[in-house]
């Protein structure tokens, strides 16, 4: 795969759009831009695009997946997850998706995805990190396999930092992992205090801009802070992004609620 550029600025990496690298996965139709990958693991950060027509291929979660819909849609065996949508995957969530109209989505995985083995597949990465063949079969079919969520519908809760407000996408609750999944909204003008990320802290612009450490983030553009970097966050001219935090944050000059839901 072709290796992403991104700017590094102790502990923080920016992945503007333009730096973005796509390239082909397996199946016609579809492709991957990662920000962030690990293919040991099926850690991921990026963008996937489908062409009309194009699946993904049979396959289950292991762990938690995320899709938030920037165009276009995927449907599957259970309905359609449309732009504006959070689409999430928990584990042992088994689907094929199908674009009927040309579509993109900001992606993060927390771990592998097995495949149905196919007779020429192309050789190429599957649409997801991690991607491994195997058979399975679907240990809750009652179970929808992505949950629909259509994030402007959440109500927005102000928190303790002056101009910003969060909707909490999804807790995690009956996963492995206490980590937390939101969308903050900063007006223009704000400035987030300080504060050291005791993990990873991974960040998708959907609209807008902010600066990390002075790094600029632009929509389009990812965001990662590794664990124990201490970050100040400012937008002049307002931003909407998607945040995932795996640990309460520790504010470096204040007492104050965690900013992303903990």
């Amino acid at each position: 795969m072709v290796e992403t550029v991104s700017f590094q600025i102790a502990g923080v990496f920016v992945t503007r759009k333009e730096q973005l690298r796509w390239v082909d996965a397996s199946r016609p139709g579809l492709r991957v831009a990662a920000a962030h990958e690990d293919r040991a693991s099926g850690r991921f950060l990026g963008l996937l695009g489908f062409d009309p027509l194009a699946s993904s291929g049979l396959h289950q979660h292991v762990d938690v997946a995320f899709s938030y819909v920037l165009s276009g849609g995927l449907t599957d065996h259970a309905g359609t997850t449309v732009a504006g949508q959070a689409g999430i995957n928990l584990p042992g969530s088994t689907h094929d998706a199908i674009a009927y109209t040309a579509s993109l989505l900001a992606s993060r995985l927390d771990g592998p995805v097995l495949y149905w083995p196919e007779e020429g597949r192309e050789d190429a990465p599957h649409l997801h990190a991690g991607g491994r063949d195997a058979r399975f079969g679907n240990p809750q079919p009652e179970r929808e396999p992505t949950v629909s969520i259509t994030v402007k519908d959440i109500a927005p809760l102000p928190t303790w930092v002056g101009g910003v407000q969060r909707r909490l996408i999804f807790d995690y609750r009956g996963t492995a992992h206490d980590f937390r999944h939101c969308a903050l909204t900063l007006i223009p003008g704000t400035r987030i205090p300080p504060f050291r990320a005791a993990a990873p802290l991974e960040l998708f612009m959907i609209g807008g801009g902010m600066r990390l450490n002075g790094s600029l983030v632009l929509a389009g553009g990812f965001g990662v802070i590794e664990a124990g970097t201490q970050v100040e966050m400012a937008s002049d001219f307002g931003a909407y992004l998607l945040a995932w935090s795996e640990a309460p944050i520790a504010w470096t000059d204040r007492a104050g609620g965690d900013l992303f839901g903990f």
